[in-house]
């Protein structure tokens, strides 16, 4: 059986975070939820990490140098980040990837969505 995937989500609405760590956390992931930029930049050095799902609009250190910051750690290099925004523009998406997020969903989305793209992200592809 695969160990639950462990969930960094970085978002500073407490509502917006609550209600979607306890729907992660009641599909079996062991989510770790954040406020901003600064503690998840900690948690991230600190704790072993399958995936980061973050905000871009964050109070402190905003979501785009939270991904910088991850991907130039040799510590979170490899850690798959997940922005997820209100953003629903093609420059914000583009911004976010060059900053380091390797996927993008814009929010509100259903739970469930951001669940399959967890998977997706964390899950190797089968083979033929």
């Amino acid at each position: 059986m695969r160990d639950a995937i462990r969930v960094l989500f970085v978002e500073d609405d407490a509502a917006t975070r609550s209600g979607y760590a306890a729907y992660l956390s009641a599909q079996g992931c062991d989510v770790i939820p954040v406020a901003n930029g600064h503690d998840a930049l900690t948690m991230a050095q600190t704790t072993k990490l399958d995936v980061v799902v973050l905000d871009l609009g964050l109070p402190d250190v905003d979501g785009w140098e939270v991904a910088r910051h991850l991907k130039a750690s040799a510590v979170t290099a490899q850690v798959p980040v997940i922005a997820l925004t209100g953003a629903d523009l093609p420059h914000e998406r583009i911004s976010a990837m060059r900053a380091g997020c390797d996927r993008y969903l814009v929010k509100p989305c259903a739970p469930g969505d951001l669940l399959d793209m967890i998977h997706r992200t964390t899950r190797p592809a089968p083979t033929a």
